[in-house]
Formats: C-alpha cells, sequence, structure tokens
C-alpha cells in the first residue's frame, strides 16, 4: 500500500513539474513576441522533436517506438495540434499570462462535451452543469475586456478569442489522443505530432519567402519570414522546445504512475505559477473578474474530475 501511494505521489510530482515546465515555455513565447510565431513554434516544435528522440534512444524504443499503421489519424491529431499551437501563442503575447491561462481551462470542460458527442461517453446531469457553469465563468473573465475600446482592450479581446479557438482545438487533439491510445505507443503519437508541427512552420517560413503580394492573407503570410535571433535570444527560444519537451515527457510519465483522473486535477497548478510568474516578470496583477472566473472554471472542471475518478473505480454508474 505505501509503495503505491509513493508511486501515486511521484506521478503527481512530474504532473505539477510538466505544468510548471509549460507556464515557462509559454512565458518565453510571449517574452519574445517580436519574432513570428512561425519561428517561435518551429523552434517549440523542433527542439522538442530533438529531446523526444533522445529520451527515445536512452530507453531504447528509438526508431521502434514511433512505428505506426494509423498515419492519417496521427495527422488528425497533429492538424489539430498545431492550429492550438498558434492560437494559444498568440494569444499569450496578447493576454495577461494569468488570464490566457484561467481562458484555457475550458479544455477539460469541451473534452467532456466532445467524448460526449463523438466518442459517445455519457452525458451525465453533473458533466452537464459542470459544462453550463464553465462556460459561465469564461463569460465573468471576459466581461472586463468588453467594456472599453481602447487598443489595448482590442488586444485583449482577440487574445481571449484565440485562447478559446486554441482550447477547442485541445479538446479536439485529446480526443483523438484517447482514440490512438487504444493500439499507438505514446512516443509515437508524441514524435508525430512535434514532426509534423515542425514540418508545418517549415512550410510557412518558406510560403513567407515566396508568397506573392498579391496573394490572399499576403500580409500575414510574409510578416512570418524567418528572423535570425541575437545571440542573447537565441538560448531562450531553445529552451521553448527543451522546456516543452521536457513537459510532455514528464505528463506522459506521469501517467505510468497515478490515475488520469487523479491528475487531472493538477492541471489547475498552472494558475499559481502563471500568476507567479506574470506578477514577478511582467508585473500583470490578475482582476477580480479573472480570479473570480477562474475559481468557477476550475470549481466546474474538478467536478467532472471528481465524476472521472469516481466512475473510473465503479461508483458512478448512475451519476
Amino acid at each position: 500500500m505505501a509503495q503505491q501511494s509513493n508511486r501515486v505521489l511521484f506521478g503527481i510530482g512530474l504532473k505539477v513539474c510538466a505544468v510548471f515546465l509549460f507556464t515557462i515555455m509559454l512565458s518565453l513565447s510571449k517574452g519574445y513576441k517580436e519574432y513570428p510565431l512561425a519561428v517561435i513554434i518551429f523552434y517549440r516544435s523542433f527542439f522538442a522533436l530533438l529531446v523526444l528522440i533522445v529520451w527515445l534512444a536512452w530507453r531504447g524504443k528509438f526508431p521502434r517506438a514511433i512505428y505506426t499503421q494509423r498515419l492519417p489519424a496521427h495527422l488528425v491529431r497533429a492538424i489539430a495540434g498545431i492550429g492550438s499551437m498558434f492560437f494559444m501563442f498568440a494569444a499569450y503575447q496578447l493576454l495577461p499570462l494569468a488570464d490566457a491561462t484561467a481562458l484555457s481551462y475550458v479544455q477539460p470542460l469541451l473534452v467532456a462535451l466532445f467524448a460526449g458527442l463523438i466518442l459517445g461517453e455519457k452525458l451525465t446531469f453533473v458533466r452537464i452543469a459542470a459544462i453550463a457553469s464553465g462556460f459561465g465563468g469564461v463569460v465573468v473573465m471576459l466581461w472586463h475586456h468588453l467594456g472599453s475600446g481602447s487598443p489595448a482592450n482590442s488586444d485583449h479581446i482577440a487574445g481571449a478569442i484565440l485562447s478559446i479557438m486554441g482550447a477547442i482545438l485541445v479538446a479536439v487533439a485529446f480526443i483523438q489522443i484517447r482514440r490512438l491510445t487504444e493500439t499507438e505507443d505514446s512516443g509515437a503519437i508524441t514524435f508525430y505530432f512535434q514532426f509534423t508541427t515542425s514540418c508545418a512552420a517549415t512550410a510557412v517560413l518558406i510560403a513567407a519567402l515566396v508568397w506573392p503580394s498579391t496573394f490572399p492573407f499576403a500580409g500575414w503570410v510574409q510578416s512570418q519570414a524567418w528572423v535570425w535571433p541575437s545571440l542573447a535570444d537565441a538560448l531562450p527560444l531553445i529552451m521553448i522546445g527543451v522546456l516543452g519537451g521536457i513537459g510532455q515527457i514528464m505528463l506522459t510519465e506521469g501517467f505510468r504512475f497515478a490515475p488520469a483522473s487523479v491528475l487531472a486535477a493538477f492541471d489547475y497548478t498552472g494558475l499559481i505559477w502563471a500568476v507567479a510568474i506574470g506578477f514577478v516578470i511582467f508585473a500583470e496583477v490578475p482582476t477580480l473578474n479573472v480570479i473570480a472566473g477562474a475559481a468557477i472554471v476550475i470549481a466546474a472542471g474538478l467536478s467532472v474530475v471528481w465524476q472521472e475518478g469516481r466512475r473510473a473505480h465503479g461508483g458512478g454508474r448512475n451519476g
């Protein structure tokens, strides 16, 4: 019993560390927003891919772990993941760190909704109530961004929309991951996502060089041209990918030691890190709307986690 308890605690520790690393990664992307998104996403995916390959090789699982017969399914997961990464990085550049983090917490509620609509999982009263109240919390968080027409406030509105769009695509990616984990190694799922994202970022960087000015979206595409980082900026940009890669490995390994229903609750430690880093580095103080809305969303998310835990242990069949 004590050994099992220690395994669970170790899994929780890995999850908390992963969330912390992801928060630092997103803080770095916010701090270097003068670089095009395609450049940041390239660093995020390419160096995370290198970390993953080294980890798999160290475990003696490369290239065996990336063998797959479900490449189209990996592509669907990758497309959703690429879109979510783009939207989330853009949101973190426009919003205060705590705001963007709090808004991202709608994602577990969307997973619960999509699991019912797509995977056929039962949408119980608790789930429906949690989803509805969670979206109410999002409205509370958005309320203070809707009152002014200032340029800064317009950026916040755009950031909030991007954050929610990113959360929707993350939920789609999670649903696809649930399907893939039935047959695929976790190394393969992560590898094909990082590889596809690296290729997509590279394609955008190349397109920025050759995209004619008369073509649609020319302004945005051309703005994504490669920018060589200064020596001072190179290491932080590389660390975006390294931290993301290590965080992904810790997140994956955490599920080997503790149940998903236990680990899900520790997603919300990210708000603690986001408030602390936002205050110390960016001098950001979360508003009462964000705190109140985040509390509602977190409570709704935890109620879903609680029901998932009961269902996993056979106690929530009638919930």
